[in-house]
């Protein structure tokens, strides 16, 4: 039996790549719980779940997505390219369509609101209308890994670019309280010092310092900021998202964190009750 409520809640699906397995394990323990998802914003690998989740609102069919994706599926939707990215993405886009069956935002069954980054303003994008698939290829295009889109008189890539943490929209949609969820939290792995210095435990180290301070300062509006614990990745951790074990570590990290705000869920919902 859901809580009884006249107030409105928001999820916020932060950017990170891989990382976002975790936004699946925060969804469960809200569902469990019984806590209503009454608005979802999400930012890149976050609009993907999101989507999902607004569109069949049945978070074991979308764990069941994620653990059933193996290399297979990563080889399917490689189509390289060396204009604007190294993939280039239509096949991306094929098979985000087929996973909501060409729904639209109007076929959703919790609003949604998608974040994406128009490369020619330099401008964040919020898309709650219109082509649902293109809205999510275009919030998931990381630079240097698939080529922006055109939408409408833009050309869209990654909304981690100006949004990754858009708690700020959740509210904008009308959400009382606030649960935002941030990949881009302060847990490095701490397997970097002077002795094992390299250029690539340097740069990935650089960007995710980077990332974690632009997180910080976008959120505005979270209630609850939950953080699961899931490391350091590239800039996508592509390997992470085919491998049966570690999505299943990264959907438990999200599992984890969100148990231990709960009690601070339950007491704004209470409070606002």
């Amino acid at each position: 039996m859901q809580h009884k409520k006249k107030f409105k809640i928001g999820l916020a699906l932060g950017s990170g790549g891989a990382k976002g397995l975790a936004h699946i394990g925060v969804i469960k323990v809200l569902e469990k719980n019984n806590i209503p998802i009454d608005y979802i914003a999400g930012t890149s690998i976050g609009a993907l779940v999101g989507a999902y989740y607004a569109a069949y609102k049945d978070v074991d069919k979308l764990e069941k997505v994620a653990l059933s994706s193996n290399w297979r599926t990563a080889l399917s939707i490689l189509d390289p390219t060396l204009s604007g990215g190294f993939v280039k993405g239509n096949k991306v886009e094929s098979l985000i369509k087929g996973w909501f069956n060409g729904s639209s935002f109007d076929d959703l069954k919790i609003p949604l609101t998608i974040i994406a980054t128009d490369l020619i303003s330099g401008q964040e994008i919020d898309i709650a209308s219109g082509d649902l698939t293109k809205a999510v290829r275009a919030s998931l295009s990381v630079p240097f890994i698939f080529q922006p889109i055109k939408y409408n008189d833009y050309l869209l890539a990654d909304g981690g670019l100006s949004n990754p943490l858009p708690d700020d929209i959740a509210r904008k949609m009308g959400a009382d309280i606030v649960i935002a969820v941030n990949l881009d939290n302060k847990f490095f792995n701490n397997d970097l010092n002077e002795d094992n210095l390299s250029i690539s435990k340097t740069g990935i180290r650089a960007i995710n310092v980077i990332r974690y301070h632009f997180a910080q300062n976008c959120l505005k509006s979270g209630d609850v900021v939950i953080e699961p614990k899931v490391g350091e990745i590239g800039l996508v951790g592509w390997n992470k998202f085919f491998n049966g074990q570690e999505t299943k570590e990264l959907i438990s990290a999200g599992e984890e964190a969100a148990t231990k705000s709960l009690a601070q869920i339950l007491k704004l919902i209470k409070e606002r009750g």
